[in-house]
């Protein structure tokens, strides 16, 4: 039996020297790498999130104010609200309406108050989803007054913003919901459903993670016990690459604010 070996990183080296340079951007103008030491991986625990009974908006309310927190955000002046349910699509037990249109997982604008950041009332039920999209949300934020734009350029800021996220502390959530499959059931039909969310690949989101954790001097155990299992592997071979990367991540260590 012949066994083939995949030889160089799982992204590529062109889609990792890219993650690296979004990593070095982002210390630039968040502090450099000494300030970055001082976040904290967010984990979907209740060390990090407590409920005290909350339903609807103000589960919501209470969910973003804990993710900023967690982002080193709580003096940014800004609001939430819920969007619009989105148009009803079943139009009897067997059909539904295709191409109805769908409300983002959330949306993010200026105010004279500062910014209001929106989030899909479906997200309610799922507290990581939730938490996934108002750290995205706020990643948002937090780069919109960088004076230069990230690698590649401001079109390619939501991604960006992706990677923002993890580098805030989130790259969990983002992960365990850039994917999801799933069987629904009601009272006169059920089926099965998927949800993509976000703006990047379940790989980049974990490799950006992995670059987190290594500055962090984080064991990967840390991360693996809140990751979906589908994607344990993945972050296992992700941070080995990092790791052994050695000059790159020298190279983030050495960062300084601009």
């Amino acid at each position: 039996m012949i066994w083939f070996r995949r030889r160089g990183p799982l992204l590529g080296e062109e889609l990792t020297a890219a993650q690296f340079e979004c990593f070095a951007w982002l210390l630039r103008h968040t502090g450099g790498y000494e300030e970055f030491r001082k976040r904290t991986l967010v984990a979907p625990t209740s060390k990090f999130f407590r409920r005290s009974g909350e339903t609807g908006h103000a589960f919501a309310a209470a969910l973003f104010e804990q993710t900023r927190h967690h982002a080193m955000m709580s003096d940014w002046p800004c609001a939430i609200e819920p969007q619009e349910d989105d148009p009803e699509t079943k139009v009897s037990r067997y059909a539904f309406v295709q191409g109805a249109p769908q409300g983002p997982a959330g949306t993010f604008r200026r105010t004279d108050e500062g910014v209001l950041i929106t989030y899909h009332p479906k997200h309610v039920g799922d507290a990581m989803s939730l938490i996934a999209t108002f750290a995205h949300e706020l990643a948002h934020y937090r780069t919109a007054n960088f004076p230069e734009p990230p690698p590649g350029g401001w079109d390619v800021w939501e991604p960006a913003t992706d990677l923002a996220a993890v580098f805030l502390g989130f790259g969990i959530f983002l992960a365990n919901t850039r994917f999801q499959f799933s069987h629904f059931t009601s009272a006169d039909s059920s089926g099965w459903r998927w949800q993509q969310q976000g703006y990047v690949s379940e790989a980049e989101i974990l490799q950006m993670h992995a670059i987190f954790c290594v500055l962090q001097e984080l064991s990967p155990k840390e991360t693996l016990a809140h990751l979906k299992p589908a994607l344990r592997g993945m972050f296992k071979r992700l941070y080995k690459e990092v790791l052994t990367d050695t000059a790159r991540v020298a190279n983030l260590r050495t960062a300084g604010p601009c």
